[in-house]
């Protein structure tokens, strides 16, 4: 009950913002797509959270500190659920998620001067919040793998891919970069997912931890629009966790 309220939480604003978006011809609206949408974010979620054991990752490598099987349960999801769509649409495609190593001429370049600035910025964050340093071998391992494998084929690979669908727009062209409101509605989502939850039974929300986590996001995302592709986001996160740890 909780995860199915805690989803509620993140949904509603995004729901609300696309109706009135419909409303005012800035985008279109496809229910059937939406509730796939809906249903596709609630699959991740679940898996990432409650997947962990079937994963059974600490039988062969011991206790681990960090989500590892979650992980690779929600990585598992985003490739198994990206499968089915793909058989099932054409508007879901190796092109339309970003799953390709072809970068669109001219963008490599514009996309590593935002992963090094998104990097500077993440470091200048965590030198602010002077919480110390944390170099536990598996820590660095997993924010140099994880983050990235995960959270960019999920969101702005599958999930995105998913959401245009459900809410098509011309989009505005950002130094480059097109950004739909699909794209800014999945920012916002990804980062109601790191900022707001139940916890004991009550909601809590972060403001610093949704402005901070969208800011991210929407780095990213520039990135994958500019490029057509998930595999420099998909880099760029990991380095911009891993260069944090330090610091």
């Amino acid at each position: 009950m909780e995860l199915a309220a805690t989803l509620a939480l993140w949904w509603a604003p995004v729901i609300v913002l696309a109706l009135l978006f419909r409303l005012i011809g800035v985008s279109g609206l496809r229910f059937g797509w939406l509730l796939t949408a809906i249903g596709v974010y609630a699959a991740y979620t679940l898996a990432i959270l409650e997947g962990g054991p079937l994963i059974p990752l600490e039988q062969y490598v011991g206790a681990l500190d960090w989500n590892w099987a979650g992980k690779i349960a929600a990585i598992a999801t985003t490739l198994i659920v990206f499968a089915v769509l793909a058989m099932a649409t054409k508007a879901v495609s190796f092109e339309s998620a970003g799953f390709t190593l072809r970068q669109r001429p001219g963008s490599v370049i514009p996309a590593l001067i935002m992963i090094a600035f998104l990097a500077a910025s993440g470091i200048g964050l965590e030198m602010l919040a002077a919480d110390g340093r944390s170099l536990s071998p598996e820590r660095l391992l997993y924010q140099a793998t994880m983050p990235g494998l995960d959270e960019e084929l999920f969101f702005r690979g599958l999930f995105l891919a998913v959401l245009g669908a459900a809410i098509p727009s011309g989009g505005l062209n950002l130094l480059g970069a097109r950004i739909t409101v699909a794209g800014l509605l999945m920012t916002l989502l990804f980062g109601l997912g790191h900022g707001v939850g139940i916890e004991d039974g009550k909601p809590f929300v972060s403001w610093i931890f949704i402005v901070v986590t969208a800011y991210f996001g929407f780095g990213l995302l520039w990135v994958r629009e500019r490029t057509g592709s998930v595999l420099i986001p998909l880099i760029g996160h990991n380095v911009i966790n891993f260069s944090g740890s330090f610091f």
